[in-house]
């Protein structure tokens, strides 16, 4: 009997370290976890820190007129009806692929002089 006496302190003592180990580690989680909290309920941050940043490009103001941009106030330039084009990046993120495609061919056919 004297030597279970040892052998149970001993198994004591390592059970308590590992909880003790496991508590830490949960504690690491949770607090990892906040932080991933943080950073998705503010997806500008989370941007941020990948490198991305909000651009808003403004039109030209100094060179000829560009017919991708609409910048002709007549149609006499332009063979087809005159449509809508985007003003911002935004918008033009928001077009589809069979717009954008239009928009290019529209703008192959104008002669710049």
């Amino acid at each position: 009997m004297s030597e279970e006496a040892p052998n149970a302190e001993y198994l004591m003592g390592v059970l308590i370290n590992k909880m003790e180990v496991m508590d830490t580690n949960l504690n690491i989680l949770k607090a990892e976890n906040e932080a991933l909290k943080k950073m998705i309920n503010n997806p500008q941050a989370l941007l941020r820190k990948m490198g991305l940043v909000h651009v808003s490009t403004p039109l030209t103001t100094d060179l000829l007129a560009d017919p991708f941009r609409n910048d002709f106030e007549d149609n006499s330039i332009l063979k087809t009806e005159k449509s809508y084009i985007p003003q911002s990046n935004e918008e033009f993120h928001n077009m589809s692929w069979e717009d954008i495609h239009d928009l290019a061919n529209q703008a192959k056919g104008v002669k710049i002089e």
